[in-house]
């Protein structure tokens, strides 16, 4: 019993002096707790609260981690705008979707260049344009500001509150841009402004009026001549600045004709005329007629060329043309469009009377009876044929026409200088005799002859162009075309068949015949002589 009670006295011995140390110690913490809270304070210990100044110049004071919430939110702060407009408070994709409209801009809706020529303005299509946004950028960056600091620690945080703080008394406006790809300027500019040039239009001939034989003439234009290269130039230089709604003067160059309507209607008239009479030949002169109506009216500019077989064709019946007498390889003989080869004299002595380019001329296997020796041409259907240019500066025309049995070919245009004049000159060269061919015929009895082919005699000439002056004066004689006329040989066939019926020889020179007298037929008629047929 007495040792048991020892044992309860000992057991609150213990616990009154664990008491006491479990209260010495909470008296302690209590105390350093108290001596760093309050005691450090009062008595110039630091503190771990950030003091800043507000919008209002009142401080304020943060712990650490109050001020990083403060400043940390995920919208943007006040005092923030984005092209002039306030994205305080949304977050970052709210404002995307604010400013989406920027990146679906086309060029159209941005660019308005508009080309000044003269008193006219000219707008420039965008086609082609690119135009880029760099809005999400900017977002972003105005996103970023106010959210970084290059100074450490409680330092940092208090640098970017008063970077925040600043911008309710002083905002920033955070300024989107658009880049422009011009790569397309070029050929917009280009397409712009290169219909508006005009090349400068002399006054000209479109037309010859056979009515009043004079020409029809159109009036001159001046030509504009643009500096599409500057204006280039310029469009880029806006662009690239920026200047998207912009007035681009354009320098012109106005280019006067040299030649009027009024001078080439005074200066042009007739330069030359060739006329001469026809056969009375009905087929012959309605081939005439025909070929006239063809060529008539026929004009040609400076530098063209006149193709008689060309522009006129192969001679058909289909075309009302008859058969007459022509020439053919030396021989005269019916064809269709006999006889045009007058016309085409006329045509050629015309030309070279007006001092024109000719390219191509013939002469005929005979001498024509309507002009001099020297001065025909003749044309055959494909060759030969009859071709001249218009050397001058200024139209020409044929005008042609048969009347009365009379074929004239008149050429209009720029007169000669000083009132000159031209005429087609024939010289004679030489004449070339003809021979005579003996041919054997044993069809035919000895001692007859047939001449088949009449001699012509043929002839060699030059021809000139000689020049007149005012008063009728040679000043100028220049050689022409050459002609030849070739002579034609007679052919005798010549009777080799002996009456007892044996073929004798014939000397092919003189034409006899190596046969006795028995060999001859009494009756055989005598020689029939060659026979010229010039």
């Amino acid at each position: 019993m007495k040792k048991n009670a020892a044992k309860r006295r000992q057991k609150k011995i213990t616990t009154a002096v664990v008491g006491v140390v479990a209260g010495l110690l909470a008296v302690t913490a209590i105390g350093t707790v108290l001596y760093f809270t309050v005691f450090k304070n009062v008595f110039g210990g630091k503190s771990n609260k950030i003091v800043v100044t507000d919008a209002n110049g009142s401080e304020i004071s943060f712990e650490p981690e109050e001020l990083q919430a403060q400043i940390d939110v995920p919208t943007f702060y006040e005092g923030i705008t984005i092209n002039g407009v306030s994205v305080a408070g949304k977050t970052k994709e709210e404002v995307k979707a604010q400013f989406a409209e920027e990146n679906s801009k086309s060029a159209s809706d941005l660019v308005n260049v508009t080309f000044l020529v003269g008193d006219e303005s000219i707008p420039m299509p965008t086609t082609g344009l690119t135009v880029t946004s760099d809005i999400d950028s900017i977002i972003d960056k105005a996103y970023e500001y106010g959210r970084t600091s290059t100074l450490q620690g409680n330092d940092g945080l208090k640098d970017r509150y008063n970077t925040i703080n600043a911008l309710k008394t002083t905002p920033v406006d955070f300024v989107s841009t658009y880049s422009l790809d011009t790569s397309a300027v070029d050929q917009l500019t280009t397409n712009t402004l290169e219909p508006l040039q005009k090349e400068v239009i002399e006054a000209y001939a479109s037309d010859f009026d056979l009515e009043n034989l004079e020409f029809i003439i159109e009036e001159s234009q001046e030509g504009v001549v643009i500096d599409i290269d500057k204006a280039i130039a310029d469009v880029k230089s806006a662009l690239d600045s920026k200047e998207y709604e912009v007035v681009i003067p354009v320098s012109q160059e106005i280019i006067e004709p040299t030649t009027s309507a009024e001078f080439l209607r005074e200066y042009l008239g007739l330069v030359a005329t060739t006329t001469s009479k026809t056969s009375s030949n009905d087929n012959r002169n309605t081939n005439i007629r025909l070929v006239c109506e063809t060529i008539d009216g026929y004009l040609l500019q400076p530098e063209e060329s006149f193709d008689f077989n060309g522009f006129v064709g192969q001679r058909t019946e289909a075309k009302g043309y008859k058969l007459a007498h022509g020439i053919f390889n030396g021989d005269m003989r019916d064809e269709l469009g006999g006889g045009i080869c007058q016309a085409n004299t006329m045509l050629y002595q015309s030309v070279t009377k007006a001092d024109l380019q000719v390219d191509e001329r013939k002469n005929h296997t005979i001498p024509s009876t309507y002009v001099d020796k020297g001065t025909d041409a003749t044309v055959t259907w494909e060759s030969p044929n009859f071709r001249f240019t218009n050397n001058t500066e200024y139209p020409v025309a044929i005008h042609a026409y048969y009347e009365d049995q009379h074929v004239t070919v008149e050429i209009y245009g720029r007169p000669l200088p000083d009132g000159q004049k031209i005429e087609l000159v024939g010289e004679f060269v030489r004449e070339i005799a003809p021979t005579t061919v003996y041919v054997a015929d044993a069809t035919m009895p000895v001692g007859t002859k047939s001449t088949t082919t009449g001699s012509r005699t043929g002839y060699d000439y030059k021809s000139y162009k000689v020049w007149y002056d005012a008063d009728g004066n040679e000043i100028k004689k220049e050689e022409y075309f050459p002609s030849h006329y070739p002579a034609r040989n007679a052919e005798i066939h010549v009777g080799v068949l002996g009456a007892d019926g044996k073929v004798y020889t014939m000397d092919p020179k003189t034409g006899s015949v190596d046969a006795p007298p028995e060999a001859i037929n009494p009756t055989t008629p005598s020689d029939t002589p060659p026979a010229d047929t010039t």
